[in-house]
């Protein structure tokens, strides 16, 4: 079935937030906020494909979306994605030079000629391992074919043993980051990003972008993101009432991710898990 966005919109959006209030908050992210895409995933997130063409309506004309597939080779995902208008493709947990040889391979297997050249290709490093092939990664005659390298630092700090702000884990972040950015790619690090946390960490990683786990920003030096990644988490508290709304998500699954989110958020900002239809954000 070839699922339509626009309809989709209309379809999904009667029982939660609106299609047009999500976009609308999510315009106030871009234009306010400084957002520059949004990231969806079959993977972590465990999204379906139509639920993916809806958030892909959604953002179409304020924002590029790229989504996280199942794993390198993933090419039942790489298909369905294919047929939307999505800019980008994700590969999780590539830890050498052959995920990264998988990936594109798939990608180039699958694209027309022409989508593979406009395509953007991502991969995620998120491990300890994959951080220590880093440079065998950028090496790779693959590597040319990328567009952007995600740093998972939740992953990452948990393959250590560690905390995620533990200094260890930021400054082998902080050495990937300028790595890759050397090679002239575009590099973005997140996992666990909380609005308390976020301008210290930028100050001393220095990436030239990062992200939630849905919203990407490109950063300024100098700028304070806290009340960026609020607004952020609240735009994901969103799609978690419409998801749950649409038949997307079960109950259990919406108050599980609910949770983690809240945890993030100051106090005094934090919603009740209970499913609620939440305005746009002035």
């Amino acid at each position: 079935m070839n699922y339509n966005p626009s309809i989709l919109k209309v379809l999904h959006g009667q029982d939660g937030p609106s299609a047009a209030s999500l976009a609308a908050a999510l315009k106030h992210l871009q234009s306010r906020y400084g957002a520059s895409g949004i990231k969806l995933s079959t993977e972590d997130a465990g999204m379906g494909f139509e639920q993916i063409a809806f958030w892909t309506g959604v953002a179409e004309g304020i924002v590029p979306v790229g989504v996280k597939i199942g794993g390198p080779n993933a090419r039942n995902d790489i298909k369905q994605l294919l047929r939307w208008n999505v800019a980008g493709l994700i590969a999780p947990m590539v830890e050498s030079p052959y995920g990264l040889e998988n990936f594109v391979t798939a990608v180039r297997e699958l694209c027309p000629p022409h989508r593979f050249d406009t395509i953007r290709k991502q991969i995620n490093i998120e491990t300890l391992t994959a951080v220590e092939q880093l440079e065998a990664i950028l090496s790779a005659p693959e590597a040319k074919y990328l567009d952007e390298i995600t740093l998972g630092c939740s992953d990452l700090s948990k393959s250590m043993g560690k905390r995620r702000d533990d200094p260890e884990v930021w400054a082998r972040v902080r050495k990937a980051v300028s790595r890759i950015d050397s090679q002239g790619l575009r590099v973005s690090v997140g996992g666990g990003i909380s609005p308390e946390g976020i301008d210290r960490f930028l100050e001393i990683v220095r990436p030239p972008k990062f992200n939630t786990r849905v919203i990407t920003f490109d950063r300024v030096p100098g700028r304070s993101y806290r009340e960026a990644v609020i607004q952020a988490l609240r735009f994901e508290l969103q799609m978690l009432q419409h998801d749950v709304a649409g038949g997307f998500l079960t109950r259990d699954e919406q108050r599980g991710r609910a949770a983690e989110l809240q945890k993030r958020l100051p106090e005094s900002l934090s919603f009740s898990s209970r499913p609620r239809i939440h305005r746009p954000f002035p």
